[in-house]
């Protein structure tokens, strides 16, 4: 995997918002646009990871560099 790359603090803001807001957003990840529910995002090792529901209403965590939001 390749080394973290720290995310805006703009894309940060987005994340805490819709976790407050209990909402669903598109996002991009391995190129497909899906739509999650974020839970959480939390900090490992000096790298953030996003925690959400997927589209099957698994819970999953990925490194929050490795998502694109669909703005």
């Amino acid at each position: 995997m390749s080394a973290y790359q720290k995310i805006s603090c703009e894309d940060h803001s987005i994340y805490e918002l819709v976790i407050m807001r209990a909402q669903s957003m598109m996002v991009a990840i391995d190129g497909k646009i899906v739509r999650i529910k974020p839970i959480d995002i939390v900090t490992k090792d000096g790298a953030e990871f996003l925690i959400f529901i997927d589209e099957f209403n698994h819970q999953q965590k990925i490194r929050a560099d490795l998502i694109i939001i669909q703005k």
